[in-house]
């Protein structure tokens, strides 16, 4: 067994995309509480969750600039229902190579669907990996 599987996170990982783009239809923004660290004060992070899945995403400062950017606003409220795609992208943070989350414009030959396969996810970079327990 996956240890993904034995320890499934509330949020979505870069490497819960397997490497594929999806097109995702935003249902809401809220802010959650969470600890970036065990032991570490809780701090207020916003979350985006999709029609499409039912992990929601973490939004760090990059990705939400790259929604906000082609979406064509910076009020999250006009961002709801609109489409985008995610799609993984591997970079180095702090020395460790992390899949982190980023947008683009939706592409509409990539199928949504797709998901299903998901074990009801998606997420962000390193710096959003956070211990929830």
């Amino acid at each position: 067994m996956k240890l993904s599987e034995m320890f499934p996170r509330r949020y979505a990982t870069g490497d819960d995309l397997q490497g594929k783009a999806f097109n995702l239809t935003i249902e809401r923004i809220s802010r959650e509480r969470m600890r970036p660290q065990p032991n570490s004060p809780e701090v207020d992070r916003w979350v985006a969750y999709f029609k499409e899945t039912q992990k929601g995403v973490v939004l760090s400062r990059t990705l939400a600039y790259q929604i906000a950017d082609i979406l064509g606003s910076e009020d999250t409220s006009d961002w709801i229902g609109k489409k985008i795609t995610l799609f993984p992208q591997p970079m180095m943070v702090a020395g460790r190579n992390v899949t982190a989350i980023r947008a683009r414009a939706a592409r509409e030959e990539i199928n949504s669907n797709v998901l299903n396969i998901l074990p009801a996810a998606l997420m962000d970079e390193m710096e959003d990996d956070y211990d929830l327990s």
